[in-house]
């Protein structure tokens, strides 16, 4: 009899760890519940993709527009700049306003007025060549040309504008001053102008040789840009 009972409390323990059979309702339950978590999750997936292109998108349309606008602003420049140099290089190279009656041009060696010996020499190479290789009038010899160009070099200064910590001259500055004619081969006057004057400094050097040289180059460097303001004049017509 008790080992009868003990069998009964075996098989009740035994039948007691199993969990209960689900039932098809149950399954369906359950399959249910794991659905709708599983298509919520994949909805949050979704809407994170899309919100994820839709920044992309943002962001290329921005760094696009950007580029395009800047690329159209060098575009721009590039074309205004092209528009300034060619309206640049035909008022300097074509556009002329000549003086009536003057197709041709003679630069005769200038008078030399001060004490500085050959000071003319520069001078009127500098004048021969501006308007020569400029080429918008023929420049000949006083015989053949219907206009001269006539000058005279007036003053020539020279005087120290610098010095160092031993009171040696470092700089010195060149003043010349030109009267200028421009006559027809008739002998009227078309245009006249007196006291032309420019200035350059050049460095003063120990050696009377290198010195020497160094004021030759300030007075041709000035008697080239004396020239330059000449030629603008005349070719629009002063």
């Amino acid at each position: 009899m008790a080992m009868h009972l003990h069998h009964r409390d075996t098989e009740v323990t035994e039948t007691s760890i199993f969990d209960p059979i689900p039932t098809k309702a149950g399954l369906d339950q359950n399959s249910h519940r794991f659905g709708k978590g599983r298509n919520v999750s994949c909805t949050k997936r979704a809407k994170g993709l899309n919100l994820f292109r839709e920044v992309t998108r943002n962001k290329f349309r921005a760094t696009f527009s950007r580029l395009s606008l800047r690329l159209c602003g060098e575009i721009l420049l590039v074309f205004f700049l092209v528009v300034l140099c060619a309206c640049g290089y035909q008022l300097a190279g074509k556009s002329t306003h000549l003086p009536t009656g003057v197709t041709s041009l003679a630069i005769p060696t200038f008078n030399n007025q001060t004490l500085e010996p050959g000071i003319e020499v520069p001078l009127t190479q500098s004048f021969l060549r501006e308007f020569m290789f400029d080429g918008r009038v023929k420049v000949l010899s006083s015989k053949e040309a219907d206009t001269a160009l006539e000058g005279g070099s007036k003053t020539f200064r020279i005087r120290s504008v610098s010095y160092n910590e031993s009171g040696l001259v470092q700089e010195y500055e060149v003043v010349v001053t030109v009267d200028l004619t421009l006559t027809k081969s008739s002998g009227e006057i078309v245009w006249k102008e007196n006291n032309l004057t420019e200035i350059r400094w050049y460095r003063a050097s120990f050696g009377g040789v290198i010195n020497e040289a160094s004021k030759n180059s300030a007075v041709q460097e000035l008697g080239k840009f004396m020239a330059e303001r000449v030629k603008n004049r005349f070719f629009y017509d002063f």
